[in-house]
């Protein structure tokens, strides 16, 4: 992703354990336990546009935190999933 969109992306989450994850909120089995989930927030694009880079290259799980002003990417396997936060 930082390829194609030339910005730097700023990784608000990554790996979680079990604690911080319950800490932040966190849902039980989130894909930050595994370590194959981050949040991300990117300066100067819309998240909106971020939304369809991350569309675009594929990643199975995405969350739109708009109030929150990040993405939540993930590597799941299987069908693609989206929500809104």
């Amino acid at each position: 992703m930082r390829i194609i969109i030339n910005r730097p992306i700023y990784i608000n989450s990554g790996y979680r354990c079990k604690e911080e994850n319950q800490r932040v909120g966190g849902v039980p089995g989130s894909y930050h336990l595994l370590g194959m989930a981050v949040d991300i927030q990117v300066k100067d694009i819309l998240l909106s546009d971020l939304l369809i880079y991350a569309q675009e290259i594929g990643f199975n799980g995405i969350g739109f935190y708009e109030n929150k002003n990040f993405l939540h990417l993930d590597i799941r396997p299987g069908p693609n999933h989206f929500w809104k936060g």
